[in-house]
């Protein structure tokens, strides 16, 4: 049995020495170069390219199989200029021969050096890769083939993987866009299935005009289980300048349904440096906006959805919590559920030009319109719940916002909130499904402190009291100038307990009974309020109807102390800002009108002179029927 066995490892042993001496005599006696042209042509067969093999091909067959190459140059797609596709300096790797008879697979260093690759799109969509997609053919349904009856690979595991020197650049024609991934590098640990690696990669970020460069350096260590397809992420680290990204995650099927889950956070840094960096201004109101921002959240993923859970996301002052949404990335559907304590919208928007720079009224800047494109493809669900509220310098608070989307129908509400010691509830529809969008109005305020809102809104102090109001409007266009224009519907108004700042109605009143008196009305070409004048009143009510962006009043009551039948009727022109208005008292009427920056007061004297001259006839017409009257008397 002993002498059996001897032979057997003789046998071995001998063959072993014959593969091995077989393997060196490939080796010297078969160069891999004598094929370069072959190896060319097939390549220019199968894509179109040309292919350029500028250093040497070399081989090992033991203890490795394996493949190195020099300079490598594939060429670019036609149309992409002369820059070529992809080259590299270096490439190689190889694999472990004895570990393949026991179906194992050892792959040593996977090696690559100085790739350059270009990835382009021109004008028309098209980019310098479709070819060689195409050139594939298209895709055949995969036949069910039964397994084979042979064992399947073992273990399989890679020493380590290197690449450096590498630059990756995109140049996006049709939107004008250019990026560079400069000095990229990427080491890897062994990697064996089932058993976690450390990875580590960095390179620069290029981008903007001109260009601007960030490191990125992003480190891991990775799990990837083959035979389960499960991943297993931890201690992920990403750095951007001093923009610092933590998380884990978990991924499950991930060749055939690739499903993820973990946490992420950001911790705090300066949006605003950052974008500076990247060669990005942002112009803002408050200079110390967008300087602080962090993020912590749970999440869950596919290649078709995100979901944000359990989020907390500060910015600046303000911190926002909840839950959002992305669904079918191709077309996406968002939702959301989300709380934000405070916010002042206005510390964002761009700084308000200083007013010796202003543009004049005949040199303006065309109103900013709708982007309908992006309104027509926007699908939306959510509510926001804000605390405190600031915009377009209104203050607001309790405010829930309820917002729905669907390919250009856009409905904001119903909407509440607390407003100047009242209550605002309103909802807003804009379609912008058809030619020309279409806006619909439905609001409502109550018990709102008017002379806060006012100065608040408008920098506007000429009224105060409590204040009710409700409008149902309709308007269509494409920008702001076009929708007052188009504005139409009605809306009803009354205000308790304020007055009429800048014009004393009663004073008017008895300048120009006393006028009137002294036979001198018709020298009274302008009423002008003196400083601090006003008119108070106990209720001020009236309707109003909207006729492309005309407001007319009929039927203005006015209960005024020492007033008696207070009315008004009139028109502003919200297009032009002016005002046409007369407010009558008894039998006295002043006539309110100009531009709403600089309005004007006269007393309507036709009206009183027209009624002296027919005192006057009536006076005449009585002496004249007296004479009559005595003549007649006479002959008698």
């Amino acid at each position: 049995m002993n002498k059996a066995v001897k032979i057997v490892v003789i046998a071995l042993g001998g063959l072993l020495v014959l593969f091995i001496a077989l393997a060196v005599t490939l080796t010297l006696l078969f160069d891999p170069n004598d094929y370069k042209g072959e190896i060319v042509k097939l390549v220019k067969d199968k894509t179109g390219r040309e292919l350029k093999i500028e250093g040497k091909l070399g081989w090992s067959f033991f203890p490795w199989i394996g493949i190195e190459t020099g300079k490598l140059t594939l060429g670019n797609a036609p149309g992409f200029g002369p820059e070529p596709f992809a080259r590299v300096d270096a490439a190689g790797a190889s694999v472990k021969l004895l570990p393949l008879l026991r179906r194992d697979v050892v792959v040593d260093t996977v090696r690559l050096d100085g790739l350059k690759l270009n990835l382009a799109r021109n004008a028309a969509g098209r980019s310098n890769w479709d070819d060689l997609v195409e050139s594939s053919g298209p895709s055949k349904p995969a036949e069910q083939k039964k397994p084979a009856g042979g064992p399947a690979l073992g273990a399989i595991g890679v020493n380590k993987i290197d690449i450096r020197n590498s630059d990756i650049t995109w140049n996006d024609q049709k939107t004008g866009t250019r990026y560079a991934v400069r000095n990229l590098e990427l080491k890897t640990g062994k990697i064996l299935a089932g058993t976690p690696a450390d990875v580590q990669l960095a390179f620069d970020l290029e981008s903007g005009k001109p260009a601007v460069r960030s490191r990125v350096k992003l480190g891991a260590r990775a799990g990837l289980d083959l035979g389960s397809q499960t991943l297993n992420v931890a201690d992920l680290s990403l750095s951007l300048g001093d923009l610092s990204l933590h998380a884990d995650l978990q991924g499950k099927k991930v060749f055939d349904a690739p499903a993820f889950n973990g946490a992420v956070e950001i911790a705090s840094f300066n949006p605003r440096a950052l974008l500076i960096k990247l060669g990005t201004s942002v112009e803002t109101a408050d200079k110390s906006a967008l300087t602080k921002l962090a993020l912590k959240s749970k999440f869950a993923a596919t290649t078709e959805n995100l979901e944000l859970k359990d989020m907390v996301a500060t910015l600046d002052d303000s911190r926002l919590s909840g839950t959002l949404a992305v669904r079918n990335f191709a077309q996406p559907s968002h939702r959301f559920d989300l709380t934000l304590d405070q916010i002042d919208l206005d510390r964002y928007f761009p700084p308000a030009a200083p007013a010796a720079a202003k543009i004049p009224a005949a040199a303006a800047v065309a109103p900013v319109e709708l982007p309908l494109s992006t309104l027509r493809a926007l699908a939306l669900q959510g509510k926001l719940r804000i605390q405190k509220l600031k915009v377009m310098n209104l203050h607001s608070s309790d405010v829930t916002i309820q917002v729905s989307a669907d390919r250009g129908l856009i409905t904001l509400g119903p909407n509440l909130a607390k407003l100047y010691n009242g209550k605002y509830a309103g909802r807003t529809t804009l379609d912008a499904r058809g030619k020309t969008p279409q806006l619909s109005l439905d609001e409502s305020v109550s018990g709102v402190a008017l002379a806060l809102a006012l100065k608040d809104a408008l920098n506007f102090d000429k009224f105060t009291g409590t204040a009710d109001l409700k409008a149902k409007l309709t308007a269509q266009g494409f920008d702001a100038d076009q929708i007052k224009q188009t504005l139409n519907g009605n809306a009803a108004f009354t205000v308790n307990k304020g007055a009429i700042k800048g014009m004393d109605l009663k004073a008017m009143i008895d300048s120009i009974k006393g006028l009137q008196r002294d036979n001198v009305l018709q020298k009274l070409t302008e009423l002008k309020p003196k400083s601090g004048d006003e008119t108070p009143f106990t209720q001020l009510s009236g309707t109003a109807q909207v006729k492309n962006g005309v407001v007319h009043n009929d039927d203005l009551k006015v209960q005024s102390p020492g007033l008696v039948n207070v009315t008004g009727r009139g028109s502003a022109n919200l297009p032009q800002e002016t005002l046409d208005y007369r407010v009558t008292v008894e039998k006295y009427a002043v006539i309110i009108s100009g531009p709403f920056s600089d309005l004007k007061y006269r007393v309507d004297a036709s009206a009183l002179i027209q009624e002296k001259v027919e005192q006057k006839k009536e006076k005449v017409e009585r002496k004249l029927e007296q004479k009559l009257k005595d003549k007649l008397k006479f002959f008698k």
